[in-house]
């Protein structure tokens, strides 16, 4: 057989392994990446159950490939903090801690674990004022 036959032959036969071998390792990184969106997708909905907002919206983007709108959401955000201040933050967890809230009262062991910060706050004694400053010698 001639010579160049057979190389031909066994690159080809190379070239098959080799694209298989490629194919099956994207395939398996496209596999982890989908694990990915999924379990995003899945904490966008527990997030947004809790109350959150803009969380969940970030994630959504995340999951649907959709770069530019959360580069934009990131930006809003930054923009709410930063010219809304801690009113900004406290207005998205609002709703969470209202939600949480009546998860907890929703269960005996929650209003009982409840009752028992209210009763510990009502018992523990008043903080003491602050000292006197010292009169300023002359």
């Amino acid at each position: 057989m001639n010579p160049f036959v057979v190389i031909w032959i066994l690159s080809a036969c190379v070239s098959l392994f080799v694209g298989f071998e490629v194919v099956k390792w994207a395939l398996g990184a496209n596999k982890k990446l989908e694990a990915k969106k999924r379990s995003a997708q899945a904490l966008a909905a527990k997030l947004r159950d809790a109350g959150l907002k803009l969380i969940p919206q970030l994630l959504d983007d995340f999951v649907i490939g959709d770069w530019q709108d959360a580069a934009d959401r990131i930006h809003e955000f930054a923009r709410l903090v930063e010219v809304g201040g801690d009113a900004a933050i406290t207005k998205e967890l609002d709703g969470t801690f209202s939600n949480m809230l009546d998860a907890k009262l929703a269960t005996p062991e929650g209003l009982a674990l409840i009752q028992a910060k209210i009763a510990a706050l009502q018992a523990a004694p008043a903080p003491a004022a602050a000292p006197a400053a010292a009169p300023a010698k002359s």
